[in-house]
C-alpha cells in the first residue's frame, strides 16, 4: 500500500506523467513525461533543449540526458509489479553518441511477459537484477544517447542486497 497521498497518485498511470513532470530535477531539465500506457507497458518522454536547459555548447546537458534515460523503466516496471515490490537503478553507464539539440525523445517499453518473468523469479528469490537499455533520439530519429541501467528488484520486506 502506498505510504502517502503522493505515493498513491504516482502509482496511477494517469497521474504519474503529470506529477513526475513537476518533479524539480525533471522540470528543471526540460523533461516532460508525455504518456504512460494504462497497463504500464509503454512510456514516452520528451526533452526540449533550450538556452535554460543547455550546456555551454548549446546542446543537451549530460546530466539531463541521463535523467531522461533513468525515469521510465523503473516506473513502468514498478507499476506492473505493484506495491509489493521495489525497483531502483543499481548502476548505469551512458554513451553520448552525438550532441542533442531541439526536441529529444525517449520511449521505453516493458512487455507484460518481462514483468511476469521477473515476478516469477522473485517467487523463488528475494531479489534479482535486470539490465535495460534506453535510447534518447532526436526529431530525425538519430540516437543521441544509449544508456544501460542495471535495475535491482526485490519483494518489499526482503533484506537489502549487500554490496561488497
Amino acid at each position: 500500500m502506498p505510504k502517502t497521498v503522493l505515493h498513491r497518485y504516482t502509482s496511477s498511470p494517469t497521474a504519474f506523467p503529470v506529477l513526475a513532470s513537476l518533479y524539480p530535477p525533471l522540470l528543471g531539465s526540460g523533461i516532460r513525461i508525455r504518456h504512460v500506457a494504462p497497463d504500464w507497458t509503454r512510456g514516452e518522454l520528451s526533452m526540449h533543449v533550450t538556452p535554460w536547459t543547455a550546456n555551454t555548447n548549446g546542446t543537451a546537458f549530460g546530466g539531463a540526458l541521463f535523467a531522461a534515460t533513468d525515469v521510465l523503466y523503473g516506473a513502468l516496471l514498478s507499476g506492473q509489479l505493484g506495491a509489493g515490490y521495489q525497483v531502483w537503478t543499481r548502476s548505469a553507464s551512458i554513451d553520448f553518441r552525438t550532441p542533442g539539440r531541439g526536441r529529444l525523445r525517449c520511449v521505453v517499453e516493458v512487455p507484460r511477459a518481462e514483468a511476469d518473468a521477473i515476478r516469477a523469479q522473485l517467487d523463488d528469490h528475494s531479489r534479482t537484477t535486470v539490465v535495460h537499455t534506453a535510447l534518447v533520439t532526436d526529431e530525425r530519429g538519430t540516437t543521441i544517447v544509449e544508456a544501460r541501467h542495471t535495475m535491482a528488484i526485490r519483494r518489499r520486506g526482503a533484506p537489502p542486497a549487500r554490496r561488497g
